[in-house]
């Protein structure tokens, strides 16, 4: 038989096929061409032709590296008492110490890891709490997704800091109930942007071709629809990741982070007792902390840039 239909996603080809079976059910079959390490360069090239993508995918992985290898470059420990405290930079500490006399260098990798690892961990529980309440509210409609929208909607009124202090206040701060309640107040937006792109995406020809062909409700929901819509969601996923590194820093400014895990935000809290007499203690982290959320930002706008060119071909131009 003839093909069903075919789409494209990101640069790869998806092709359905039907074979006759011998119960007279055809089932399609689909065929994955062009996921290779070529492919992927490809996207990498294209993201570096954007204005600000790769400057932004570069800002992320150097951040990644100083953090996951911070014992490479940082000259101490992060709780390593050694040094004279509230001392100025200079060449032994490029950054200074701290109150303790921790190398404040030092800190901030390791507080890195913490910090960059709730943003990813946040939006990555948001993308799957958002995405899953989004995609059965675009599937399904009716009085699904009237439930399904008002309890996104309840939640989206609510400013995220007082979902995120009024949780923290009920189950704690440890670091993992940090990243789902900074999950909890970011994932409405998820819900919205997933069921729009439900609503475009579920009337498409490939669609309507699976459920001709009979498959699964699961089937097209996951591996149908979703795939189309991931360019979109990607993009807010990244903007969300820089939103919860930002509600992370909150909270540690307000002293609600885990105590007992270095953070940019608890460095911020040591950091504000003593701005006038050591600067470079709330500096320097709020400088980590203001570079990777750039980072973020600069990286989903070349995301926006390559999937929709369009749009970005009428932004406005900077003048030199």
């Amino acid at each position: 038989m003839s093909s069903l239909g075919a789409r494209h996603s990101g640069g790869a080809s998806f092709v359905w096929h039907t074979e006759d079976r011998a119960a007279g059910v055809a089932r399609p079959q689909r065929r994955l061409s062009g996921v290779t390490t070529s492919a992927s360069l490809d996207l990498l090239r294209r993201l570096f032709r954007t204005r600000f993508g790769g400057i932004g995918l570069v800002i992320l992985v150097a951040i990644s590296i100083l953090s996951i290898f911070a014992p490479w470059f940082a000259s101490s420990g992060p709780m390593e008492l050694g040094a004279e405290s509230m001392q100025p930079p200079s060449w032994a500490h490029p950054l200074g110490t701290d109150s303790l006399g921790r190398d404040v260098r030092s800190v901030i990798l390791y507080a890195g890891r913490s910090s960059l690892l709730i943003g990813f961990s946040a939006a990555a529980m948001a993308f799957l709490i958002g995405g899953t309440i989004g995609a059965l509210a675009g599937y399904f409609r009716g009085a699904v997704a009237v439930v399904l929208l008002r309890v996104t909607d309840l939640f989206h009124t609510l400013p995220a800091i007082i979902i995120v202090l009024f949780s923290v206040a009920l189950v704690g701060s440890s670091f993992w109930l940090l990243v789902a309640a900074v999950a909890l107040a970011i994932w409405p937006i998820e819900a919205r942007l997933v069921y729009g792109q439900f609503i475009a995406l579920s009337e498409r020809e490939f669609v309507l071709a699976a459920r001709a062909a009979g498959l699964s409700t699961s089937h097209i929901i996951f591996l149908e629809i979703l795939p189309n819509a991931l360019p979109t969601v990607t993009v807010q996923v990244s903007l969300d990741a820089s939103a919860a590194i930002l509600i992370e820093a909150g909270l540690g400014f307000l002293g609600l982070s885990d105590p007992t895990e270095p953070s940019w935000g608890e460095m911020l809290n040591r950091g504000q007792q003593f701005l006038e007499l050591a600067w470079w203690m709330s500096v320097f982290p709020g400088m980590a902390i203001c570079i990777a959320v750039l980072g973020f930002n600069l990286f989903a706008d070349g995301l926006t840039e390559m999937f929709n060119p369009r749009a970005s071909a009428k932004a406005p131009k900077l003048q030199s």
